[in-house]
């Protein structure tokens, strides 16, 4: 049974740049949608749970819409084998997926938020917040069994490596020495970007909307 995907979603990397490069890793087509402010107010009421991003799935069976980024990534991982081989790899992708959900919360709280203009707020966030979420990366890098050989969970790349990876490329874009004490997280950086799988994607995606122009 064919499925073809659509992913909907503003055109920038936000919650929806995990599940792409998660498509790209699995070498899997989709359509990527990008709708406007001004198009999302006439969408957002067909919309499941009225947000996005939306995962469109269809084929024979018929056609599902499913909500929530993070859904959307589990259900992919599983689809295409990419959750971990047992149980112990499947927890600690669990572990790592919900970590990076509060590091990134942590950030968009700042840079949305009412302080993102305020230089003593900003330098709170990188002395202290992103050492905390540093900190609790590198422990969970540390622990992973040696065969995971760099990544945090197996021997190959997870839906969750993918988000971490994620994460740690939005904290670069906006301070390119964030990783410098972490020379660890730093290695798993590049070495998912330089996976053969992404190289197509990652030389034709949009920039990070935190890009310098």
């Amino acid at each position: 049974m064919s499925t073809s995907y659509e992913i909907i979603y503003f055109g920038i990397h936000g919650r929806a740049e995990p599940i792409r490069l998660l498509f790209a890793l699995a070498g899997v087509s989709f359509t990527d949608t990008a709708v406007t402010r001004e198009e999302w107010k006439g969408l957002k009421g067909t919309m499941p749970l009225f947000q996005l991003p939306v995962l469109v799935e269809r084929s024979e069976a018929g056609e599902r819409r499913i909500p929530q980024s993070q859904a959307i990534l589990r259900h992919l991982a599983r689809s295409f084998g990419l959750y971990g081989n047992d149980e112990d790899e499947r927890l600690r992708a669990d572990v790592l997926a919900e970590t990076c959900v509060d590091v990134s919360a942590a950030l968009s709280a700042l840079v949305y938020g009412p302080n993102k203009d305020n230089p003593e707020a900003v330098a709170k966030y990188w002395a202290e917040t992103w050492r905390t979420g540093v900190a609790k990366l590198d422990a969970l890098l540390a622990a992973a069994p040696s065969s995971a050989a760099g990544l945090f969970v197996c021997s190959h790349p997870t839906f969750a490596d993918v988000v971490a990876f994620q994460v740690l490329h939005t904290h670069l874009v906006h301070r390119p020495t964030c990783l410098d004490p972490a020379p660890a997280l730093r290695r798993f950086h590049d070495r998912m970007a330089a996976l053969p799988q992404w190289q197509a994607y990652l030389a034709s995606r949009r920039k990070h909307e935190a890009a310098p122009s």
